[in-house]
């Protein structure tokens, strides 16, 4: 149990260092084009201490994506600092041009990617997020009043820095929400897929299939179109691991998964059953056609060999067929489909046969 649980937390955390990596990346590209509009601005007007601030916060976000591109598989070390280069960057925004112009408003965007970092404590992103709000306070009822900015600029000038900067902090926290969203959706989606595919072959697992035959039952049902299944069987594939190993019956496995799949219509479905069992569901197909269909995947399956480590293994497969009957569940259909895919085995393998 220790070690499932150390194995199920590192999963967790591998999770979350993907997740975080796919948020900056996504994320990053609007921000540096943010840093590169205010540091053109600002040597525009020859704010020298915010056009090089903003071009240092250009070159962090810069070394923030390369980071994270280098060593995808390991939590960036800048990321955590990303509220403290903001932090310090409205620090001397406000000492330079006075809380009027509004580069405190980016302070409050830095939030809520802060407390979606649950590997870092809570009372720290409580610290933080408390330190943010105190000086945000500080800016609009006491800075104002009192701090004399380095630049001083017009009334006009600034109320259009502040308009510019609350639209800026409202657009960020827009695209964070966005990004946020399609982050945990993508994170959703392989979860997915994960619980619904065999981790081998890439192929539907059987819980999936069994959802899918379900679902394709009942609407042939509704609308009285056939449907036929098909179970499949790799012949003497047991010999196969005696005699070169489980590396050499695994990758056996796929290439049959990549022949079965590569000779099936678009609304067919295959699953991998078990061990070395497939079965495949064909949808709007009565059993004649059913045969011509199964007979094809046995084919390109006997004219195939696999080569590992300099041999040739001859490859054959016997699968059983059959179709769905007037008040038949997907389990009777299938336990009739197995039925002939042994009688096909005691036949002589390496055939179809009808059930």
């Amino acid at each position: 149990m220790p070690r499932q649980t150390t194995d199920v937390s590192a999963y967790a955390t591998q999770a979350q260092i993907e997740d975080s990596h796919r948020f900056s990346a996504r994320i990053g590209p609007f921000v540096a084009a943010l840093y590169a509009a205010f540091a053109l601005l600002f040597t525009y007007f020859q704010v020298w201490p915010l056009a090089a601030a903003y071009c240092a916060c250009l070159l962090f976000d810069l070394l923030i994506y390369r980071e994270t591109r280098r060593h995808p598989e390991r939590s960036n070390p800048l990321l955590p600092w990303v509220w403290v280069v903001v932090f310090a960057q409205s620090l001397l925004a406000v000492y330079v041009l006075g809380a009027d112009a509004g580069f405190q408003y980016y302070l409050l965007a830095t939030i809520p990617p802060s407390f979606s970092q649950l590997d870092r404590p809570l009372p720290f992103r409580l610290l933080q997020a408390t330190l943010i709000i105190a000086f945000f306070l500080a800016c609009d009822s006491w800075l104002v009043r009192y701090a004399i900015p380095l630049y001083p600029y017009s009334e006009p000038f600034l109320a259009t820095l502040r308009h510019i900067n609350t639209v800026g902090c409202c657009a960020m926290l827009a695209g964070e929400a966005y990004v946020q969203a399609l982050v945990i959706k993508e994170s959703r989606d392989a979860l997915r897929r994960i619980a619904s595919t065999d981790a081998l072959t890439g192929l539907f697992n059987r819980r999936c299939f069994a959802e899918i035959a379900e679902r394709e039952i009942a609407r042939s049902r509704r609308n009285g179109h056939p449907l036929t299944l098909a179970m499949g069987d790799i012949d003497f594939f047991k010999r196969v691991n005696d005699d070169y190993g489980h590396a050499a019956g695994d990758l056996l496995l796929q290439n049959v998964a990549r022949l079965l799949q590569g000779a099936l219509r678009d609304y067919d479905c295959i699953a991998r059953w078990g061990g070395e069992e497939f079965i495949v569901l064909l949808p709007d197909t009565n059993v004649a056609a059913a045969s011509v269909v199964i007979e094809r995947l046995r084919e390109n399956v006997a004219s195939s060999h696999l080569s590992f480590e300099g041999a040739q293994i001859r490859v054959t497969m016997t699968l059983g067929i059959a179709q769905l009957a007037v008040d038949e569940n997907w389990h009777a259909i299938a336990a009739r489909a197995d039925e002939a895919l042994y009688r096909g085995k005691s036949s002589g393998r390496n055939r179809v046969e009808i059930g």
